[in-house]
């Protein structure tokens, strides 16, 4: 006999889909905003502990150690490349995260009521095809940085013994190269360091891509919102409607609900975009810097390696560019859709079935209309907005740093 799915526990597994690793992820770190805790003190010491691992084991060896390569280019930006700037940046969204703790409660408790509410059929679907891009987002982002992340500790391990056979420096026996007030040498000391920069890099792989994650995962659920509030309005005043349409109360009263709920999800994108749009101006240039020297770094490998072009170091480097560029691209994809489903209410009310109602009533759509004329955006710090333009313009930026460094490095060969 087929067994009947009570609604309640139907949508709380929806609900689970929805949030995928997201909030796994973030917990890990402390930094999941959730409704209905009032204890902050373990998520706190979560995210600290993550933060002094970070600072420590790779942010402050690596930033003294800028001042002893003597200008040497090749070792720059290998040092700012690899270890400094991804894990900086770790570092800002672990903090913004944790300082918009209270004002993203409210936004993860509008995500959870929506999927929690009594819907249609049609409506739980549009959300689910949301969701479950979302959780491919998540899911594979996850992937490509847990790869990534241990291709180059396996890389370091192999050549961490090489440099130990040719009793090379010691910044060149750490797994990201740094500075640190005391002899690594002995073997002992050399496994602790080495295990506590390890721990710092998983570390700073989970919070990196959990945050752009989380931010896609509201982003793409206020779209799926803005398409059944579209459907709901494009369908209030059709012929079918006709009767109910003669009631000017039930007419006022859905036009009414359909314009608070399109100022609810104005609201939800705005305080999106007031929490993070910083955040993102930072992650765009570190990110552009990063292409830039990732490429840098690729076409000196090429010039010099005598051991061909396939080998584990170009597997590494491939990686590392797809996760850069893939997490750009992420934020230009959910942002461009937030463009079309914003800007997409005020094609939804002209495409309505206004002529079935009175005036009176058709008037109401004006006030929707002008509320759309100027489109929810996504932006770095106000100064760009994220869409597929964007995404193109960033990768043009990244070239023209990269071939001005390759015009430097030839200059001074």
């Amino acid at each position: 006999m087929w067994q009947v799915v009570p609604t309640e526990l139907l949508e709380k597994k929806y609900l689970r889909l929805a949030l995928g690793w997201n909030r796994v992820y973030l917990k890990l770190v402390g930094i999941w905003p959730e409704p209905t805790a009032t204890e902050h003190v373990s998520s706190s010491c979560k995210a600290l502990t993550a933060i002094l691992l970070l600072t420590i084991f790779i942010i402050l060896p690596q930033t003294t150690n800028l001042f002893m390569l003597n200008g040497d280019l090749d070792q720059i930006t290998n040092n700012l490349c690899l270890g400094n700037i991804p894990t900086i940046n770790t570092v800002g969204k672990i903090l913004v995260t944790w300082y918009y703790r209270e004002g993203l409660k409210p936004l993860v408790q509008s995500f959870y009521d929506d999927w929690l509410d009594p819907k249609t059929e049609e409506e739980r679907t549009t959300m689910l095809n949301r969701a479950k891009v979302s959780r491919f987002i998540s899911t594979w982002c996850a992937v490509l940085t847990q790869a990534m992340v241990m291709a180059y500790l396996s890389l370091r391990a192999v050549t961490i013994y090489a440099c130990d056979q040719d009793q090379q420096p010691q910044d060149h026996l750490l797994i990201y190269h740094g500075y640190f007030p005391y002899n690594v040498r002995p073997t002992s000391v050399l496994v602790l360091t080495n295990v506590g920069q390890a721990l710092a890099g998983l570390c700073a792989a989970v919070p990196y891509t959990s945050v752009d994650a989380f931010i896609c995962m509201l982003v793409l659920h206020t779209c799926s919102q803005f398409e059944n509030l579209r459907m709901r309005l494009e369908r209030l005043m059709d012929e079918e409607n006709e009767t109910k349409s003669v009631d000017h109360t039930w007419i006022q009263t859905e036009l009414v609900s359909i314009v608070r709920r399109h100022e609810h999800l104005n609201w939800v994108a705005n305080r999106i975009e007031e929490y993070f749009n910083v955040l993102l101006l930072v992650q765009v240039m570190l990110c552009t810097i990063e292409m830039c020297f990732q490429g840098f770094l690729f076409f000196n490998f090429v010039q010099h390696t005598e051991e061909g072009i396939w080998n584990f170091q170009l597997v590494f480097f491939v990686l590392f560019v797809n996760f850069i560029v893939v997490h750009m691209y992420i934020y230009c994809y959910v942002g461009e859709m937030l463009l079309v489903q914003s800007n997409g209410m005020a094609i939804s009310a002209y495409n309505s079935s206004w002529f079935n109602v009175a005036p009176q009533e058709a008037k109401c759509l004006l006030f929707i209309m002008n509320r759309s004329i100027r489109p929810l955006r996504l932006t770095a710090g106000k100064f760009g907005t994220f869409s597929i333009e964007m995404f193109s313009a960033i990768l043009r930026t990244a070239m023209g740093y990269l071939s001005v460094l390759l015009t430097v490095q030839a200059g001074k060969g």
